[in-house]
């Protein structure tokens, strides 16, 4: 529940600044405070989007958000100086109302494109170097263009926009919406609701653009909403990147890291810990439904032989693919574990005759197994079975003590001179180290 909760927390904090708070500071304190602050917002979020898409890629190895963070890193500059040229900052000598407006086409440009061509790059191993090479190239050009004036003019005082200006919100329409019939394609590698923000963070952007198209003065009304949709653009996707390229990446690492403490690495069954861990939820289960419980406790005969004759790494061989018998034999719900050495532990849920029919299938694959390699004759299965009925109390530890109980009993009919010699303490210490 924490993830929903945190989520909609971004959410309902985006739209309070959008819409509540920077509107009343329009209203009080003029629009020039309002764009300044909305402006550096907007730098703030392109800044956290490089520093995660950036940082994460190591982990992730998501290109999609390196490439969309990256270009919003070097679109934050073109933002950073359409805020400093905007009518009124008086920052900047020399330069007429027309500046802004061309800082701010050229930036969306970029983003808008940028955004585009990541939707092509599910799975692409990419060189940040190479690629913010690309983007400063591109952005010195830009800022050369217009500061020596070849970049066409976008805004006419007194006037009201060019007709290229006009054309290139239409043109950045255009490839938003080229860019959301690319989701669908974005299905294949992102959840649903990653790519339903995903799309509202374009669909803001093509709001803003549309609206971009009808202002006469650098200071309209429809000039603000259009900055408004574009921070709500823009923080849409600071939610997307911080979910994909953070949280996905972050959340993936702990269940690797889980998975390791909880598997065996030679086999890739359950640990112990892995075993118990797993087998108390479904204990509690099976309690609350009056549910049967057959716990299968084994070791394979004569292993100490591999080992001897053949060496370790065969008998890691061996215990590899016994693991994989057990899978074989058992079904997929079942409890599989390897508690150490050539011990192994299978939990069913099941009643006697589906666990012997179980045993069948496990003495016959067994059987073929061995038959089957030279190196795996004279190898064989003593068990230890324990039953726990509905309404019993029987704890897991006592169920396992009642397998081992059997397992011992199998052995000492197999190897009746251990039995003979010391039935207790020292032939259960001999099952780990010679069996």
């Amino acid at each position: 529940m924490r993830d929903p909760d945190n989520r909609l927390f971004g959410y309902i904090a985006l739209l309070v600044i959008t819409f509540i708070v920077l509107p009343l500071l329009w209203h009080f304190q003029g629009y020039l405070l309002f764009h300044v602050l909305l402006e550096n917002i907007c730098i703030l979020l392109s800044l956290l989007l490089f520093i995660i898409g950036n940082r994460t890629y190591k982990f992730s190895k998501n290109s999609v958000i390196l490439f969309l963070s990256t270009s919003f890193l070097f679109s934050a500059g073109l933002g950073c100086l359409h805020a400093l040229t905007y009518k009124g900052m008086d920052l900047v000598s020399g330069i007429d109302s027309s500046m802004a407006t061309q800082f701010w086409i050229a930036r969306r440009f970029m983003e808008s494109t940028g955004i585009l061509i990541a939707t092509f790059l599910p799975n692409r191993k990419l060189s940040f170097t190479k690629l913010a090479l690309f983007y400063a190239a591109i952005t010195a050009l830009i800022i050369t263009s217009i500061f020596t004036k070849v970049f066409p003019v976008c805004f006419i005082e007194g006037v009201s926009l060019t007709p290229f200006k006009k054309i290139s919100e239409y043109v950045i329409i255009f490839i938003s919406v080229l860019t959301l019939a690319r989701i669908k394609e974005l299905s294949k590698h992102y959840k649903t609701d990653y790519l339903r923000l995903f799309g509202l963070a374009i669909l803001s952007g093509i709001i803003a653009e549309t609206v971009f198209t009808l202002y006469i003065t650098v200071y309209d009304l429809s000039n603000g909403i259009g900055h408004l949709f574009y921070l709500l653009s823009n923080g849409l996707f600071s939610i997307f990147v911080i979910k994909e390229g953070l949280d996905k990446p972050y959340t993936i690492m702990f269940h690797e890291v889980h998975s390791q403490a909880i598997r065996d690495s030679l086999t890739g069954l359950y640990n112990r810990n892995g075993f118990y861990e797993i087998i108390t939820s479904a204990f509690q289960r099976a309690q609350r439904y009056s549910g049967s419980f057959r716990i299968f406790l084994m070791d394979l005969d004569n292993f100490k032989m591999i080992n001897d004759k053949y060496g370790h790494p065969e008998g890691d061989r061996a215990l590899a693919e016994f693991g994989k018998v057990l899978i074989k034999s058992f079904r997929e719900y079942d409890i599989i574990a390897r508690f150490g050495g050539d011990e192994f532990v299978v939990v069913m849920e099941a009643d006697n005759a589906a666990a012997m029919l179980a045993r069948e299938r496990l003495d016959r694959a067994v059987y073929d197994w061995t038959g089957s390699n030279p190196k795996r004759y004279g190898l064989g299965i003593s068990y230890g079975i324990a039953e726990r009925e509905p309404g019993s109390n029987m704890t897991i530890d006592n169920l396992l003590a009642v397998a081992d109980e059997g397992l011992l009993k199998a052995k000492a009919i197999k190897h009746p001179e251990r039995a003979n010699s010391n039935r207790n303490e020292s032939w259960r210490l001999d099952r780990y180290t010679e069996d």
